[in-house]
């Protein structure tokens, strides 16, 4: 197995369709992750955008934003323009799309999204104390089945961990979830947060990520961490992931690990299916 490194950079940029705004405003994020994202919050500004990202040479666009306070991403008014980006430019479109219904579903397929991440939650304590929704472990679950009836070819569910306060909980209850849904990836997630204080929150343990990695290996999927991990958990956990090969992909990890490791990069987020990432990959990566 070849492990590889996944770097966005400026060949898959991403786009907040809601500027710096989240009404959702979750407390370990509060926004912060759309402070470096380009804004857009117009359709003709994301076409603008998306068409000088081409220009520079982006070939993939991660399409994200704030949250409504139904935990949806209000990406309605910008399909159309989501199509005619694909037709112009032909660029891979990513989205983050939040909990959807069976029409949003459909709609996100006929406007040539070609990957969903969808974050499953499945902790309430999680999604009501620290996401602040009014919702219930089956939202979770219904999306991400309309998602995978009605949605684009690829859904790539995100699992977080310790995503309640740092601990871990209903992990493996996500886990167990996919086991009905016969993912291309799992993208795992772990908790950063600089809005909740120490007293609240610690990074979960390395062996219980471990743990779980090894505990999704029967699911017949790649395995992938991605770029949400904190310092102090991806400096040992990187090299440990990598050396006994508990993932197939990595997101942005410290160069001397893809020098030590001679890892193969790829210019694109880690969830981006096999048949695009030659797109990604410069000859020079190219192992």
């Amino acid at each position: 197995m070849n492990i590889r490194a996944f770097i966005p950079g400026e060949r898959f940029p991403a786009i907040s369709i809601t500027g710096k705004h989240c009404a959702l405003n979750c407390r370990y994020c509060k926004g912060d992750f759309l402070e470096n994202m380009y804004s857009a919050t117009s359709p003709h500004q994301l076409y603008s955008i998306a068409r000088n990202l081409y220009t520079k040479g982006a070939r993939g666009l991660l399409v994200s934003g704030g949250y409504d306070t139904e935990g949806r991403l209000p990406v309605r008014p910008f399909l159309s323009t989501i199509r005619d980006i694909k037709r112009d430019f032909g660029l891979v479109i990513s989205l983050h799309s939040g909990l959807v219904d069976k029409e949003l579903a459909s709609d996100l397929r006929s406007s040539e999204v070609d990957i969903v991440d969808f974050q499953l939650v499945i902790d309430p304590v999680i999604i009501k104390d620290i996401q602040g929704l009014n919702k219930k472990p089956e939202d979770y679950v219904r999306s991400l089945r309309l998602l995978a009836e009605h949605g684009p070819t690829y859904v790539a569910p995100h699992l977080p961990l310790g995503f309640r306060y740092g601990k871990i909980v209903m992990e493996k209850d996500a886990i167990d979830v996919l086991r009905d849904f016969d993912p291309y990836i799992v993208v795992f997630l772990i908790l950063i947060s600089k809005n909740l204080s120490a007293a609240d929150w610690s990074s979960p343990k390395e062996m219980e990520i471990l743990n779980l990695l090894k505990y999704t290996g029967n699911l017949g999927c790649e395995k992938a961490i991605g770029c949400m991990r904190p310092t102090d958990v991806k400096s040992d956990l990187d090299e440990v992931m990598i050396g006994n090969k508990f993932v197939d992909r990595i997101a942005v990890p410290h160069m001397r690990l893809i020098r030590k490791w001679n890892l193969e990069l790829v210019e694109s987020c880690c969830s981006v299916p096999g048949e695009f990432l030659d797109r990604f990959i410069d000859d020079s990566h190219r192992k």
